[in-house]
């Protein structure tokens, strides 16, 4: 009998893994099972196809006959896995559409259940009219909602990445946009400087930003339809309610089965994707990943982390010997015209871990000044005064913020002090680049701030 390897989830990571898995040793048999009607999609270009910007039917990377046709893997969507035998080497079924209830055997099994959107407990959140942004299904039924009750209000609750996006995405829609943040400044994780710059670009939008607010419930009418969201900063009338709070770990049924959980409720691994219980691996945004800054098992759901963990799980599990080191936590955002990124570990996080924080900020040009298109950068900076290691950078403008964080992100993952990253070769070419571009400046300003090496 061939090898059985069974995948629970088809979003980023449960797709890389089965695929992963049938190339490594293409006589395995390998089965997907996703509880939904669709399969490997983009979660992140949802805010960009409600905006208008990209077709929402080409967010579909691979359909389920496509997976099986191309990659040799048995998808079955519509069938929710609802608890783990990990005794018996078996998982309990449910068949969605019939309700009909069987046990499938595995010899391997990975989990990639993904994450779930925090949702606020109060009376009302499952309005017709209230929604999350995590799931196709949801975009689909958000955009057809504003295609034909074409609202004029929207409030959005959350001021994380998402909220950014969507408040982007309702106002290029045409929506007067009001969003609701518990803190004084949106992007929690971001430094002081750079969420100042983020919350003054939503302004210049009229993006009403509404600091300190705590949602207290709904005003819901007759047809189920949320007219007013009532906070303790007051009451805010809209025709559509967007719930950016978040998202936390599905990992109920692996904590049932008695697989080990770390922060936030994610799975916790080894290098090889294992969990502690023998032939079940995990990965994406179920699982809980090493920081390589504070050494620390963080919680970081982003796809470029489920896509390489689902290569990780897939190859071992079908035999392989892929390692999976952790992460940075490398992230973008755009937020109107601007370009907003973060690699790295925050100030508040490097303090956290013991390390001696330096910051600093500079401002520079993304290109030649006198160039045509050159904007300005704005760079914060987080370093370790003792290793003189840099830890953390974030960086915000108009153009090339992104290529400047992604600069930084390498120097962060290899470990790399500030000495050495003002060492780096890079180009210089005037409608690209400046002389000395805004990662070398860094590097120098902060070498210079801290002294020569004793």
């Amino acid at each position: 009998m061939a090898k059985r390897i069974v995948v629970v989830g088809g979003l980023a990571a449960g797709p890389s893994a089965a695929s992963k898995a049938k190339r490594t040793n293409p006589e395995c048999d390998v089965v997907l099972f996703e509880q939904g009607e669709y399969i490997s999609y983009g979660i992140c270009e949802i805010p960009y196809a409600i905006a208008g910007e990209a077709p929402v039917d080409k967010l579909i990377s691979y359909t389920p006959e496509r997976l099986r046709e191309e990659k040799g893997v048995e998808v079955r969507t519509l069938h929710r896995v609802e608890e783990l035998l990990p005794t018996k080497r078996r998982i309990v079924v449910r068949d969605v559409a019939s309700g009909k209830i069987t046990e499938e055997r595995y010899d391997k099994l990975i989990l990639a259940t993904g994450s779930r959107p925090k949702l606020l407990g109060v009376v009302g959140e499952h309005a017709r009219n209230v929604f999350t942004v995590k799931a196709l299904a949801d975009a689909l039924i958000l955009k057809q909602y504003i295609d034909e009750e074409q609202p004029k209000n929207a409030v959005i609750i959350g001021g994380g990445y998402i909220g950014m996006e969507m408040a982007d995405a309702l106002t290029t829609r045409g929506m007067n946009v009001t969003l609701l943040h518990l803190y004084n400044l949106p992007m929690n994780g971001l430094e002081r400087e750079i969420r100042e710059r983020v919350r003054a670009e939503l302004e210049k939008h009229r993006v009403h930003f509404v600091a300190y607010a705590k949602t207290e419930g709904f005003i819901v009418d007759k047809t189920n339809r949320v007219t007013h969201v009532v906070t303790d900063q007051g009451s805010f009338e809209t025709g559509l309610v967007v719930l950016a709070l978040g998202v936390e770990p599905n990992s109920a049924i692996a904590t049932k089965a008695g697989i080990r959980v770390g922060p936030r409720g994610g799975i916790l691994t080894d290098q090889r994707q294992q969990t502690n219980i023998d032939n079940i691996y995990a990965a994406g945004d179920c699982c809980a990943v090493k920081n390589l800054v504070t050494n620390a098992m963080s919680y970081i759901p982003l796809a470029t982390l489920a896509s390489k963990q689902g290569w990780v799980a897939g190859e071992n599990a079908a035999g392989g010997a892929a390692v999976f080191r952790g992460a940075i936590h490398a992230i973008a955002v755009r937020v109107f015209g601007l370009e907003v990124a973060r690699v790295g570990a925050s100030s508040e996080e490097a303090l956290a871990s013991g390390f001696d924080v330096v910051t600093e900020s500079i401002t520079a040009w993304s290109k030649v000044a006198m160039m045509p298109g050159s904007k300005k950068l704005w760079i914060t900076a987080v370093m370790d005064r003792r290793s003189r290691r840099l830890l953390g950078v974030n960086v915000v403008g108009e153009e090339g913020a992104v290529h400047r964080a992604n600069l930084f992100a390498v120097g962060i993952f290899h470990r790399s002090s500030v000495d050495e990253i003002a060492q780096w070769d890079l180009v210089y070419s005037p409608p690209f680049t400046p002389l000395w571009d805004p990662v070398l400046v860094t590097a120098n300003v902060l070498k210079k701030k801290i002294g020569s090496p004793t």
